[in-house]
């Protein structure tokens, strides 16, 4: 594939094999994966840098450079939390990084029409409410609490009139975005629950609105449309199963932890058809058009469906757990490096990160499932 080329790595067709660095343990990629954090961390706490490489997905400087390095580093240092190494070198990263984005969690948006930023809000919100959880050290616990409602805050001012968070406003570009789709709208979802969990205020309407906006994107085949701009256009590519089989599990989960009316059968299918529907998942990885696959897939719905598919594993019969993780845990080492990184998308410097801390998040959690 041309971005495997481009970044200078073997790039083999990952829909038909995996590559050598994939068969390892879970021990091992979890190892090395950490390891891979620790070695590459700035000298700041964060994690990522701008490099220009391939233009992918537009990003306006400084503002979306911001917004990503904020992602990965949230993402990194929860993938860090979840693999629950105490080692020295690794609770110092995670130290770190945590002071760094205690300090630098808000980002503001970098263009009217570009709003990356949802994803530092959400990202940021979820690892801050896992620290205090958790009770990390580091950062004591009244500043963690303060820079959470602070995007909490910045959170509602962002949500859409139709009650979801999008990451662009090409039409209107108003200071409250027009835009949502079902999937940010989930990951926001599932962060502000797990601020809710660590005791951090978070407004019932604001969590109304965005799961009656996730049930108005839920179509009856249990896929999801991308968003609810695309109501009048149900069956296009990327609203097929196949196009929607990254995004479901998200979607189904911020629904089913708010009591919404998804069954564990409705679960059962979204397992199945990460499976049936792998093919084309994974022919998107490391494309660097946007949407240029089957089903207009792009790469970086890949890493980001395991993670949700591994949290809403919890919510399937425990005697289909084992296969799915297992099925999952190939998955995700089919983007694992030699390096000990993971990614599927060419994102300028940061793939190796956020991908790198989705493996992380989602690793730990099958090898749970895969030891009972």
């Amino acid at each position: 594939l041309l971005a495997g080329a481009a970044f200078g790595q073997d790039a083999p067709n990952l829909a038909r094999e995996a590559p050598p660095a994939a068969k390892v343990s879970i021990d091992e990629a979890i190892a090395k994966g950490v390891a891979f954090l620790i070695a590459n961390q700035n000298e700041d706490g964060s994690f990522g840098s701008y490099t220009l490489g391939i233009r992918g997905v537009s990003a306006s400087i400084p503002g979306a450079y911001y917004a990503f390095k904020t992602a990965s580093t949230a993402l990194c240092w929860m993938g860090l939390d979840e693999t629950g190494d105490k080692s020295e070198a690794c609770l110092a990263a995670k130290r770190k990084a945590l002071r760094w984005l205690v300090d630098h969690a808000r980002v503001k948006r970098s263009r009217p029409w570009e709003l990356y930023n949802v994803w530092s809000q959400a990202y940021g919100l979820q690892a801050l409410a896992q620290a205090l959880r958790t009770k990390a050290d580091g950062v004591p616990e009244k500043e963690i609490r303060a820079a959470a409602d602070e995007l909490i805050k910045a959170i509602g001012k962002y949500q859409t009139p139709d009650g979801g968070w999008g990451y662009y406003d090409f039409q209107y570009k108003t200071a409250k975005p027009s835009w949502s789709t079902s999937f940010s709208t989930a990951t926001m979802v599932v962060a502000l629950h797990e601020a809710e969990a660590a005791g951090l205020k978070v407004s019932l309407d604001m969590i109304e609105r965005a799961c009656v906006n996730i049930q108005r994107c839920r179509k009856p085949d249990a896929t999801y449309l991308y968003g609810l701009y695309s109501r009048y256009y149900p069956h296009g590519g990327i609203a097929k199963p196949a196009g929607s089989s990254m995004r479901d599990p998200a979607c189904t989960l911020a629904l089913r932890i708010y009591g919404r009316d998804v069954d564990a059968k409705d679960v059962g299918v979204i397992f199945e058809r990460l499976v049936m529907q792998h093919r084309f998942a994974v022919a998107g990885v490391r494309r660097p058009i946007p949407h240029e696959s089957w089903y207009q897939v792009s790469g970086y719905f890949y890493l980001y469906g395991q993670l949700y598919a591994a949290m809403l594993m919890r919510h399937l019969g425990e005697e289909s757990r084992p296969f799915y993780a297992q099925k999952i845990v190939d998955y995700v080492l089919k983007t694992r490096q030699p390096d000990g990184s993971f990614w599927d998308y060419p994102l300028y410097g940061f793939h190796k990160f956020y991908g790198t801390g989705y493996a992380l998040m989602t690793l730990p959690r099958c090898r749970r499932v895969l030891a009972d």
